[in-house]
């Protein structure tokens, strides 16, 4: 499960570092290729809506079988000359990760109820580190003269040894029923989802965000190269992968909506560096320690959504995925056409906007303004 979160973090991320060059192919504005990424959003709603019958009806591991089966499949059609076959393979590649995130979260509650946020959080960190290996195989393959193409397709030869080797290997288990996974870690107790579904909505929002058009931000604000913008943006995605590696020791014996308000005060600091930094070191050092505070936004407020159903999983992991589709699809394009109209550097304000908005939600809740247990 860790292994194939790690192909869809690669293929995912590795579209955020190709959003530049494909513009510039196709000669289009922010918005017109924001499009891409939000065809992965839409496959997520819908995967959000009807995924938890598919995965209990064909059980975890053929579910990522065919995931794995089309995120290969989605990525060739990807990097075609065709731009129908390429808008095809978004989709697919979207229809196919959206799988990987309805499964993956719940059947790690399911095995691991009692560690359930570090579980999450780990395989979010190998998830991380794939996606730094992305925009970095994009940038050599633009900067030794082979095209971006031939940078993106390099996890496709993982994707077949991860479907040979790694997925067979899963237990066919059935499932335990809701008596047999008891949820009893801290802050992960049963209660209302849509407090936790709108946490997970402004998580997924302000980290899509800083993936998608970070590299357009380095090009823009300090005038770096083609093959160098991609890199920079790479670090944003080296700082999560640190966290979340030592995501158990992290978390361990604190309760998940404390670790949101930290997270997202650190966040706030190094956007502020990334964002107003004069120059292009400091502010790659910001974007660094922006990752670092966004880094286990994701897998605390997913745990807990997950864990708000525990007479269910696989649909409360349905009704995240939707919350992520959501957040995909929304935030970065409107950030994109914002920009459009009042430039790049002003539409991202819209990242420490939600940070607040979310480590706000978090604090109220614990301060007692609200009981824990709504959100």
């Amino acid at each position: 499960m860790y292994g194939t979160l790690g192909v869809l973090g690669y293929l995912l991320n590795g579209m955020g570092a190709v959003l530049g060059p494909l513009q510039r192919e196709l000669n289009v504005d922010r918005a017109a290729v924001a499009f891409y990424p939000s065809l992965f959003a839409c496959a997520l709603l819908i995967i959000g809506v009807v995924g938890h019958r598919v995965t209990i009806r064909l059980g975890h591991r053929v579910s990522l079988w065919v995931a794995l089966c089309g995120l290969a499949t989605g990525a060739v059609l990807l990097t075609t000359q065709a731009r129908a076959l390429t808008l095809f393979g978004a989709a697919l590649l979207g229809l196919a990760g959206a799988l990987v995130v309805q499964v993956v979260p719940a059947a790690l509650n399911v095995r691991q109820p009692q560690n359930a946020a570090a579980a999450v959080a780990e395989a979010n960190a190998i998830s991380s580190y794939a996606s730094v290996l992305a925009p970095v195989a994009v940038a050599t393959a633009v900067l030794v003269g082979v095209g971006w193409r031939v940078g993106y397709l390099l996890p496709v030869l993982p994707v077949a040894i991860a479907m040979l080797f790694g997925v067979r290997r899963l237990a066919d288990r059935e499932q335990p029923g809701p008596t047999d996974a008891p949820r009893t870690g801290l802050g992960l107790e049963p209660g209302p989802l849509l407090g936790r579904w709108t946490a997970l909505l402004l998580a997924v929002s302000v980290e899509f965000c800083l993936v998608f058009w970070s590299a357009d931000a380095f090009s823009e604000w300090h005038r770096v190269g083609a093959a160098v913008a991609p890199a920079l943006a790479a670090l944003f995605l080296l700082g999560m992968a640190m966290t979340r590696t030592a995501a158990a020791r992290v978390t361990a014996g604190r309760h998940p909506l404390g670790i949101v308000v930290v997270a997202c005060g650190v966040a706030i600091v190094g956007f502020a560096v990334f964002w107003a930094a004069p120059v292009t070191v400091l502010a790659a050092v910001g974007l660094l320690l922006t990752g670092l505070g966004i880094s286990l936004l994701y897998p605390m407020t997913l745990t807990r959504a997950v864990a708000a159903w525990p007479h269910a999983p696989d649909r409360a992991a349905g009704r995240a995925a939707l919350a992520s589709g959501l957040a995909i699809g929304i935030a970065p394009l409107a950030l994109a056409r914002l920009a459009d109209h009042v430039g790049l550097r002003a539409a991202f304000l819209i990242v420490p906007v939600l940070l607040v908005v979310l480590g706000g939600q978090a604090a109220l809740a614990l301060s007692g303004g609200r009981r824990p247990r709504s959100l």
